[in-house]
């Protein structure tokens, strides 16, 4: 028995001191329970352990980077845009066209164009907006008079010769509409006392440089992926430049081609209220005039003047 023994696997118990076999869990001749073997269970639940440490260090780096940003459509400065909000300024403009012009703006081709446009828009409009909130706010801007939002929002009711039910169907909940009004009253007052500083005569030229080059030191993101937008194309690229490539523009020649362009436009068609968007494609500087969402008509501009494409 004793030579037979000798071969096998063999460990001492901790109470007798008798030898037993090593895969016995109770000792054969006192009965107490003989240690497990832990080396392997250790090894491998370090392996284990190690394992899930990377799953939960994988989990938080999607959270903190990609599934974020999924939820975001850019940052401004660190600070995010929400994809909630931007879908929701997006759905409250397409109510406010389509209450005024039915559903063909978003239809068709054309359709698409005017709502890729929009988006990329109300897109340009938020980075914008949250950067001048983010300005206000160090400037000490950070909140509007309750009394104001009301008197103002009142005031929008009464244009709009809607009733109750249709004016929220267009502009969507009132609270939305509120919280926007005290967005733009903050603002304003950044605007007129921080930045234009009561010169309001040369406003339109003040408040663009300063844009400008607050937007070259920011640190602005994007993760909305927007279709390019087409617009009209000056003979010279039809010829040979397919378009060009926008490159960067001196503030100073951005704001003159600007009011040149909408000075054109508003003495063509007595209209007010258009926006305008100068691109400089080296060939040429373009001036798209944008009314409602869309390009209504394009010109370049050279020497002081304009011209249609």
């Amino acid at each position: 028995m004793e030579s037979h023994l000798e071969n096998i696997d063999m460990m001492s118990c901790p109470s007798c001191s008798q030898r037993n076999e090593k895969r016995a869990r109770f000792c054969i001749h006192c009965g107490n329970p003989l240690p497990r073997r832990r080396k392997v269970w250790t090894k491998k639940r370090h392996i284990l352990f190690g394992g899930i440490g990377l799953i939960l260090a994988g989990a938080i780096g999607y959270l903190l980077t990609g599934g974020i940003e999924s939820k975001l459509v850019g940052k401004v400065n660190g600070e995010g845009i929400t994809r909630k909000e931007f879908s929701k300024r997006v759905d409250q403009a397409k109510r406010f066209y389509e209450s005024r012009y039915g559903q063909n703006p978003f239809q068709g081709d054309a359709g698409k164009e005017n709502l890729n446009r929009l988006r990329s828009d109300i897109l340009d409009e938020m980075i914008t907006e949250k950067l001048l909130l983010q300005e206000a706010r160090i400037g000490g801007y950070t909140s509007a008079p309750e009394e104001e939002i009301v008197k103002h929002l009142e005031m929008i009711k009464k244009r709009s010769s809607l009733s109750e039910v249709d004016f929220t169907k267009m502009v969507g909940p009132l609270e939305d509409l509120k919280e926007e009004l005290r967005r733009r009253w903050i603002i304003s007052q950044f605007i007129e006392k921080a930045v234009l500083k009561g010169d309001e005569a040369n406003g339109e030229l003040l408040f663009g440089q300063w844009l400008t080059k607050t937007k070259a030191k920011a640190q602005i993101e994007t993760y909305e992926k927007l279709e390019s937008l087409t617009t009209a194309k000056a003979s010279c690229c039809k010829s040979g430049c397919g378009g060009g490539r926008a490159r960067s523009l001196d503030p100073k020649l951005e704001q003159e081609a600007k009011t040149k362009g909408l000075e054109y436009y508003e003495k063509k068609t007595q209209k007010k209220g258009a926006n305008a968007r100068v691109t400089d494609f080296g060939c040429h500087i373009q001036v798209d005039i944008i009314e409602e969402g869309k390009v209504v008509v394009s010109l370049t501009y050279r020497d002081g003047e304009v011209q249609e494409i």
